[in-house]
């Protein structure tokens, strides 16, 4: 009996408290398509990073759309937009004889949002909280490397920014 009165005083009690189980949202959820957002930021990898990055989340979901928004006008989409780029110098004191210091390693601060979008010209529903990622990247002696690093880095970051970007857009 009193096993059955903690099951009864669980039931009501756990979804007051906000207590949800993982993934809930995304039973309820129906497939989507991933759209870029028209944006201001001149880092083109990123913003694929982030389409990428957003549509591998989906697709894990099983809520990837198959439809494409561009040109079917009821096709559901998850509008991810890259709101600011930055990167930055980290740990800076390796000294040089012919300048100032040069950082030990760079990084990248990426910012974002998303929202659904019923329709082609529905107003945003479920309009997510911007997130913000960093990576860093080793500075290496070699500029081709250093680049490639560097390049490597932010992809990275794009691409968890727009597995964040769904997972927020979808609570």
């Amino acid at each position: 009996m009193k096993r059955w009165f903690v099951a009864l005083v669980g039931l009501v009690v756990v979804p007051g408290c906000g207590y949800r189980l993982v993934g809930a949202a995304a039973e309820h959820a129906e497939p989507l398509a991933v759209l870029p957002a028209p944006g201001v930021v001149a880092s083109a990898a990123a913003e694929e990073g982030v389409v990428a990055g957003a549509r591998a989340e989906l697709a894990a979901g099983g809520l990837l759309a198959s439809c494409d928004p561009r040109t079917d006008a009821r096709c559901p989409a998850l509008v991810v937009e890259l709101v600011r780029v930055e990167e930055g110098g980290a740990a800076p004191g390796v000294a040089t004889r012919d300048g100032p210091p040069l950082a030990r390693s760079v990084t990248f601060t990426l910012r974002g949002r998303a929202f659904v979008r019923r329709t082609k010209d529905a107003p945003p529903e479920r309009l997510g909280p911007d997130v913000t990622v960093r990576e860093f990247a080793a500075r290496e002696d070699d500029p081709t490397s250093f680049h490639a690093t560097r390049e490597e880095a932010l992809r990275r970051a794009a691409l968890r920014l727009g597995a964040q970007l769904v997972r927020r857009a979808l609570e």
